[in-house]
């Protein structure tokens, strides 16, 4: 069992508040005393309460991070790269996952409503809510969104530009020569996924191809889901030359169903995916992918949250950061 300060006090025949002074290193303990304090706490390998301090002292050193949902990948390397910040600049993460659960983001968001934490960075999610909105008023909750929208600009936030993101890859595979691209994305009512598809039809005008609605497919961020609907395509006989698929999980049982259904990649289909990481770096043919700046969008929301906390912004900044297209074998047509 962990030893305590009131442990320290006992054994050393001392005040609490003189082993805290101590510690602290403070003026009015004696030399011998601060000693002997300071003996105590070494042979018993006592570890101070960093919360329990921080409060006292208004400050944490500790950052809530609050993911909408586990399964994205690409949220979970912002996770890795927030905390490689954080820790550089001597915070802790703290990281909360809501899935999406209104009840469990208001719980997490109590966090940061009673200084447990020093301020909060929300990454993804539906559209703030009230809750959210309502806490943005108080100047002591430090709040940062990522890929996260807001009707009403009380966020310092920074975005993904992802119209633009799933623009480059249409703009590619029209240059390949292919022209009928189906989108495999998420439900419309996401805003997000709502943005990719306001991408893909805006790219495909310009080029000047057809928007043909029965080419965009909503489905789940799920493998199974991917799988699943290559079937359907295939069944419904409205039969695409390329694809775009948004999510890591859905591209992955995408490229499963092509390939168990006796079909190449990119001589039958070509393939672009979304997201730069482990699980789409493993897809063979090497996938092209939409790829998020990942460790931009960590930096800049930890350094504002830092400002934030500090005291040193005015006014709410929003970053918006373009995505890159990593082009390889799975959109290159063997016609060109």
């Amino acid at each position: 069992m962990q030893i305590t300060l009131k442990d320290i006090a006992r054994i050393a025949g001392v005040a609490e508040s003189t082993v805290s002074r101590a510690l602290n290193d403070k003026p009015g303990v004696g030399r011998d005393t601060k000693l002997k304090i300071l003996k105590i706490a070494k042979e018993n390998n006592y570890r101070p309460n960093q919360l329990a301090r921080g409060l006292a002292a208004k400050q944490t050193n500790m950052i809530a991070v609050i993911l909408s949902e586990m399964e994205s990948p690409g949220n979970i390397e912002i996770v890795k790269s927030i905390e490689k910040a954080a820790e550089a600049k001597g915070y802790q993460i703290i990281l909360c996952n809501t899935n999406n659960q209104e009840e469990k983001e208001k719980s997490y968001l109590s966090l940061l409503e009673s200084n447990q934490v020093d301020g909060a960075i929300f990454i993804g999610g539906k559209l703030v809510g009230s809750h959210l909105l309502r806490a943005s008023f108080s100047p002591e909750n430090n709040i940062v969104l990522v890929n996260r929208l807001a009707e009403e600009n009380f966020f310092t936030s920074v975005l993904t530009d992802y119209s633009k993101g799933v623009d480059k890859a249409v703009k590619h595979l029209v240059e390949q020569g292919f022209q009928n691209i189906a989108l495999i994305c998420g439900q419309q009512m996401d805003l997000i996924e709502e943005e990719k598809i306001g991408g893909y039809k805006s790219a495909l005008n310009k080029a000047g191809v057809e928007v043909k609605q029965e080419l965009i497919f909503p489905t789940k961020s799920a493998r199974q889901a991917g799988y699943n609907v290559f079937l359907d395509i295939i069944k419904k006989g409205v039969i695409p030359d390329a694809f775009i698929s948004t999510r890591e999980l859905t591209t992955i049982g995408l490229v499963e169903a092509i390939k168990m259904g006796g079909y190449f990649i990119p001589d039958d289909f070509a393939v672009v995916g979304y997201g730069n990481n482990i699980i789409t770096s493993v897809i063979e043919p090497p996938l092209t992918v939409i790829s998020e700046p990942v460790e931009k969008l960590a930096s800049y929301s930890f350094e504002f949250l830092l400002k934030l906390i500090n005291e040193k912004m005015n006014d709410q900044q929003i970053e918006v950061l373009t995505p890159e297209l990593i082009i390889r074998e799975s959109s290159i047509s063997k016609y060109n």
